[in-house]
């Protein structure tokens, strides 16, 4: 039997924040397999966080960092978020997902993030400017993955949504991404005209948005 959405949400996002994090203890594999997870209730319940942010009110941002490293980052050694390349889950179910994180991005990072931000030390912060170098790690067998161009148009099309959103946080993350899709020549020209879009239309960007969209736009970051 799977676990509950609610008790899903719990186990992922209800740990102290501490180095070595809780999903590197050495029962990770027991408890994570005890959840009774399939890709499939993986990505629904992806979804679902992402569009009710607001259960996450009672964990601190640190939390949610943390919690957002596990779920989406590459290296995590439970992989939720792999379970969205993975073409046994329908596709407009990952579509469905992929769309989701804008609604998380405006209705969560944005108003939990004002002001400046600061993507070195601030764990909450650096989760999020690295969201979305999972997607860009699956360029390499592209060929081999279903539906993979379809993910991909997705999240430009999520990509420009954030970019749009008037938070530096949400810009940078974007922006982030987006320099990592300028290295695959089928969307190195869209991504350069996504950022010149944005900047063309956006008055009065902060120093730190200006700087890394000019370099973002030529995929110059590693």
């Amino acid at each position: 039997m799977s676990v509950t959405f609610e008790q899903w949400v719990q186990n992922v996002f209800d740990h102290p924040v501490r180095e070595p994090e809780w999903y590197w203890d050495e029962d990770f594999d027991v408890l994570w397999e005890s959840l009774g997870l399939s890709d499939a209730l993986t990505v629904r319940y992806l979804t679902r966080i992402f569009l009710e942010p607001y259960r996450l009110k009672r964990y601190s941002l640190d939390q949610v960092g943390q919690g957002i490293w596990f779920l989406i980052g590459e290296s995590s050694p439970g992989e939720p978020g792999y379970a969205l390349l993975r073409p046994e889950v329908a596709l407009p179910e990952r579509l469905a997902c992929i769309q989701a994180m804008a609604e998380f991005f405006r209705n969560f990072v944005m108003p939990a993030a004002p002001g400046p931000a600061d993507t070195n030390s601030d764990p909450f912060h650096s989760a999020c400017f690295m969201w979305w170098d999972l997607f860009w790690h699956t360029f390499t067998d592209e060929e081999q993955r279903a539906g993979t161009p379809e993910l991909h148009r997705t999240c430009l099309k999520v990509l420009t949504e954030i970019l749009n959103l008037p938070s530096e946080l949400c810009r940078l993350s974007a922006l982030h991404g987006l320099n990592h899709w300028h290295s695959h020549p089928r969307y190195a020209e869209k991504v350069e005209q996504i950022v010149d879009a944005f900047l063309g239309k956006t008055p009065d960007l902060t120093p730190s948005v200006l700087e890394y969209a000019q370099k973002a736009r030529l995929g110059l970051y590693q």
